[in-house]
């Protein structure tokens, strides 16, 4: 392989790369990747997936290389050896004129180059190469040269690990999906009301009592060692990710508070408790704050920083600061204390005072401080920060923080909560969602560092429910992303993505195959659908106006039914038909987040009095019987327990 041909020619000069002999002209080709690539342009000629079996880095790259190997192998069966330059099929090669992310990849029919200045660079590109070796026809790869970069420096998932605890090995599986997306950023939401899940020598009680669960063993006792996250960084270092870890404070601190009373606002017993706990069952929960009055709340916050530093070589340092109450604050004399010592005209001041001190402690390890964009509602927040926009659209607290001049990481509920149903979040909204405002000028872009999606796992609780709430839209958000803006097209990521689905089971990604995918969002008209059969529609669930019931028999299942309160025993929803039908199988699907219908029965009326038991609903609310040929003339849900969603009711399918 003539390995001086390409590789020190500067990329301003790539559009020459296939001129220089008649076998390697530029012709018209396409390769299907997922973030599309800045620039690609095609030769002539193929290479042999079998010709590959040599690879060739700087020892500084040996491992992200050596992992590389693991992975191609195991999805591939394609085994390399790191071998010397002289017999290498691949070779990576130092390039001091590309910084950052960006690479270059070149394959010419007597084997691949690759040139990059940096561990993140080398991934990207290693994440390319994978793509294109999966995507590769008849055994064959097609002669190309990619010159790629991102457009944000930040892209990044965040998963909540309080909520439901993922183990070392599932976060792996995630980096490992994550990357293969060019994704670089893993944020961890580590603490909340539910657990505190990161292990600290100095309070050994805050994993003891702040995950401890006295009516449910079988969740108790999960955090993780000091160990288990030193891990979690190295292994996504691997791949080019960076872990910033997040520890909520003021807010959100009911874990803590199990095992740090002292450090509340009235002291007494507090307990953790797991999402799958009733609400009714749930102590104190309108007290899940620290109290900001007491001396020995920075003191511990300090000592929390100083862990966070220890394990995590990030950047940043992530201090929640959203949804903090201020109502137990106003009624404690320690925090009313320093209310009138400081001149506070407002409750909330008392979060912006303990968010001053919290930047000083931060900053003091060289560190960035991090929250929710909540610590910007009275511009406690300074350029010096950086803002996780979450709120809505986020449309008015970006305008607000870049007109101070703030940096911003954009994750808002609309378009990157992952959380949410795809009907309420598709995955052509994601893809068409842009972090930057139409309005923002060239001067102030730079502030805007890029975005991230968010899955708040309240009802998320197996790895299989997270990628599957995941993917494909964290694929179409990672193509906003790293993609420049004007090659984003959705009928191109629409042809890609759906090619991808036999890629993401070769990965093990259990994806979720929307059958509404070209659809946007789901918006009520705000007049009742027609019926896909002659029927009426009869419930005692609440309506949130315009979410009628009749979208659940209106045969789409990207619109919906949505109640308007919770749900219990007594509850009920009932299609009943102007003539009988012979039914073979019945399917409802309900909520696909966190609004879905648990605890309930799927009855059949031959008359439309008389019900009978034919099913119930899974833990993730969807009921799918075969009945037979029966003859029906209505459907009801009978719901049997209580709920805390307000529920959805997507369609009832009658086969």
């Amino acid at each position: 392989m003539n390995i001086k041909k390409y590789f020190f020619i500067p990329l301003a000069f790539s559009g020459l790369l296939f001129a220089g002999c008649e076998s390697s002209k530029t012709v018209e080709g396409s390769v299907s990747l997922i973030p599309e690539v800045k620039s690609v342009e095609f030769g002539r000629g193929t290479l042999p997936l079998t010709s590959l079996q040599g690879i060739k880095c700087d020892a500084e790259w040996n491992d992200i290389v050596g992992n590389f190997i693991v992975d191609l192998s195991g999805v591939t069966g394609i085994r390399l050896n790191k071998v010397d330059i002289s017999s290498a099929d691949i070779v990576i090669v130092k390039d001091a004129d590309l910084s950052g992310e960006a690479y270059s990849l070149l394959i010419e029919n007597d084997g691949i180059k690759i040139n990059s200045g940096t561990d993140e660079g080398v991934s990207r590109a290693l994440s390319t190469l994978l793509q294109i070796i999966l995507t590769a026809e008849n055994g064959n790869l097609s002669s190309l040269y990619i010159s790629d970069e991102p457009r944000f420096g930040y892209r990044g998932l965040m998963i909540d690990c309080s909520r439901h605890f993922w183990t070392v090995d599932e976060l792996k599986e995630s980096i490992r999906h994550m990357a293969f997306f060019k994704l670089n950023t893993l944020h961890l939401h580590l603490t909340d009301n539910n657990a505190w899940r990161m292990a600290m020598d100095k309070y050994p009680e805050l994993t003891e009592k702040g995950t401890y669960y006295k009516d449910y063993p079988e969740l108790s006792g999960k955090y993780y060692t000091k160990v288990d996250l030193k891990e979690i960084v190295r292994y996504a270092a691997l791949y080019g990710i960076e872990v910033i870890p997040e520890v909520d404070l003021p807010g959100h601190a009911t874990a803590l508070l199990a095992a740090l009373p002292h450090l509340s606002c009235n002291g007494g017993h507090f307990e953790a408790y797991p999402e799958e706990m009733p609400l009714s069952s749930r102590k104190r929960g309108n007290e899940n704050m620290i109290c900001v009055g007491n001396k020995a709340s920075y003191k511990f916050a300090e000592d929390v920083v100083n862990e966070l530093v220890d394990i995590f070589p990030s950047k940043y340092i992530h201090l929640g600061g959203d949804e903090v109450p201020t109502g137990v604050w106003q009624k404690c004399s320690k925090c009313m204390a320093l209310y009138k010592a400081e001149g506070m005209k407002s409750a909330g001041e008392l979060q912006d005072y303990f968010t001053h001190k919290m930047r000083e402690i931060v900053s003091a390890k060289g560190k960035t401080m991090l929250g929710w964009d909540e610590i910007n509602d009275r511009h406690a927040a300074t350029p010096d920060d950086v803002l996780a926009i979450w709120r809505n659209d986020g449309i008015s607290q970006q305008k607000e923080a870049l007109e101070r001049n703030i940096p911003v990481i954009m994750c808002p509920q609309h378009g990157c909560y992952m959380d949410w149903g795809y009907a309420g979040n598709s995955v052509r909204k994601s893809y068409e969602w842009d972090p930057v405002l139409p309005e923002v000028t060239k001067e102030k872009e730079s502030l805007i560092l890029g975005g991230q999606g968010a899955l708040w796992t309240e009802r998320v609780a197996t790895q299989s429910r997270l990628e599957w709430m995941l993917y494909p839209r964290m694929s179409a958000l990672a193509e906003v992303l790293w993609s420049p803006k004007e090659k984003r097209n959705w009928d191109s990521f629409y042809t890609r993505i759906t090619s991808y689905y036999p890629l993401m089971e070769k990965l093990g990604i259990n994806f979720y195959e929307d059958d509404a995918l070209n659809e946007k969002e789901f918006a009520p008209t705000g007049e009742k659908p027609a019926l896909v059969r002659a029927a009426t529609v009869e419930t005692n669930i609440p309506l949130n106006n315009p979410y009628y019931p009749e979208y659940a028999f209106d045969g789409r299942n990207n619109s919906f039914f949505w109640g308007g309160s919770t749900i219990g025993k007594g509850h009920h929803f009932t299609v009943v038909m102007t003539e009988q039908v012979l039914v073979n199988e019945i399917e409802v699907i309900t909520g696909d987040s966190k609004d879905y219908i648990t605890k309930a029965d799927l009855m059949v009326s031959a008359d439309g009095k008389k019900f009978e038991k034919v099913g119930t609903f899974d833990e993730y609310g969807q009921s799918k019987v075969k009945i037979g040929g029966k003859s029906v003339k209505a459907v009801k849900i009978e719901v049997t327990g209580q709920h805390t969603c307000w529920p959805i009711i997507k369609e009832i399918i009658l086969k």
